[in-house]
């Protein structure tokens, strides 16, 4: 009888804590996503699996220790997941907010392993417009379909940046549509900002400027020469536009009691295109062939890190009277891409950047020498869909990275200059679970 009665209070206790579980959800319509992947690779150079440039290559009298070993790597910090919220409607516009995490802990004060925040937004759509704020992709430049494996691949190639933003996209035709946002001046997660007992903010010449950043972008969609899958036959020109304070207390001003400042532009205009050669026919993807990429030139691009990284989203230097300045950069990306069958694909990729720095500028110092004024990466992969949750793929990704002049790396050895030029090879095994 003690047993019967044990047993059916712990049924009682049971029942109300299921029946309360059950009842917990959203008011609205929530998905939830994302993948697990596993990366596993080797480096020709003693680098990390992010590498987007080449270190220097060693001579007879310089042996720099990045050229001198290879390393392989193995991480599952590109693993992420992500919400999608769809709510009610506001003025007659469907309503939704996206949130999307990483574990690669990039942001400073978070170790690798760490969560990271990739995309925070909310948008309104109607009809003919799309408004949205948060963070997401910029809006202009980036190529429309990327097919790299890695988050740090091609990158310096305005491969494009999760960065906050406002932005109003509105849609004239079907096919013909026009984009105007603010955008944050500084790439807030960067070493460009500070991070100080918990709390983050700007601290560069970009935000002193008092300036917001400004993207826009025309844009012509059509499927009149077909698709592949959601890629169609896609044109856009568009830039952005900022300004940065770039303030010093090495040169001041005539009177030496005072910092000296000065206003420079910032600016990048780009063109990008996606091109279905061959469609796919009845929703098989099998010989499709689509060709997309982008042009673009900019000066002074460092606040937001447009090209991804530091070492090559260079900004403004000194000049021997003080004056500041910044090179013109410009480059390009393309990719190639042919569906063998419907679930396997061959990508290739090229990239090519080019700062056009004064012989001043390549010289003036040991910090200008050892800017990068020339980038170019080859890349192919092979990308298989083995069902619909689980991909594999190989990559191969050549680097070459030529620098402003000679120098003599700190992590090297030697009594001479190491090469002015470096070359770096990665290959890549990646593997997806989709969910």
């Amino acid at each position: 009888m003690k047993k019967c009665l044990l047993v059916l209070f712990a049924i009682s206790l049971f029942f109300p804590a299921f029946a309360s579980a059950g009842s917990v959800s959203s008011r609205y319509d929530v998905t939830f996503g994302g993948f697990v992947k596993f990366d596993l690779g080797f480096t020709s150079q003693n680098s990390n699996a992010d590498a987007s440039t080449a270190a220097r290559s060693s001579t007879s009298s310089r042996k720099v220790l990045a050229d001198e070993y290879g390393n392989t790597f193995m991480t599952g910090g590109e693993t992420r997941f992500s919400f999608l919220v769809k709510g009610p409607d506001l003025w007659g516009a469907k309503t939704s907010a996206f949130i999307e995490g990483d574990f690669r802990g990039v942001t400073t004060g978070n170790q690798y392993g760490g969560f990271n925040l990739r995309h925070a937004f909310m948008k309104l759509n109607w009809p003919s417009a799309e408004l949205m704020f948060g963070q997401s992709w910029q809006q202009f430049g980036m190529p429309y379909y990327g097919a790299w494996m890695g988050v740090g691949d091609m990158t310096e190639y305005l491969r494009g940046i999760r960065i906050p933003q406002a932005t109003l996209r509105y849609f004239f035709t079907k096919e013909f549509n026009v984009m105007f946002g603010l955008v944050s001046a500084t790439e807030w997660s960067g070493a460009n900002n500070y991070y100080a007992n918990g709390v983050r903010g700007s601290n560069d010449g970009f935000a002193r400027s008092s300036w917001p950043g400004f993207e826009g972008e025309i844009a012509y969609f059509t499927d009149r020469c077909g698709k592949i899958g959601s890629n169609n036959l896609k044109f856009a020109l568009g830039g952005y536009y900022g300004k940065d304070n770039s303030t010093s207390a090495t040169y001041l001003t005539a009177a030496g009691n005072d910092y000296r400042d000065d206003m420079i532009n910032s600016w990048v205009a780009a063109f990008r295109y996606s091109i279905p050669i061959v469609p796919e026919r009845k929703g098989n993807r099998a010989m499709a062939v689509l060709l997309n990429g982008n042009f673009f030139i900019g000066q002074n691009i460092a606040g937001n890190n447009w090209l991804g990284t530091a070492g090559l989203s260079e900004g403004s230097y000194q000049r021997p009277t003080g004056d500041m300045t910044a090179p013109t950069a410009f480059g390009l990306f393309t990719q190639a891409s042919w569906w063998i069958t419907d679930s396997l694909s061959l990508n290739g990729m090229y990239g090519y950047l080019k700062y056009n720095y004064s012989g001043y500028g390549r010289s003036f110092s040991a910090a200008t020498r050892d800017r990068i004024n020339m980038s170019q990466t080859y890349a192919a992969n092979l990308l298989w869909d083995a069902n619909q949750a689980i991909r594999f793929g190989i990559q191969w990704i050549r680097n070459f990275s030529g620098y402003n002049g000679y120098g003599t790396p700190g992590t090297s050895v030697g009594t001479g200059n190491a090469d002015r030029t470096g070359v770096a090879d990665m290959y890549r095994f990646g593997a997806w679970y989709f969910f």
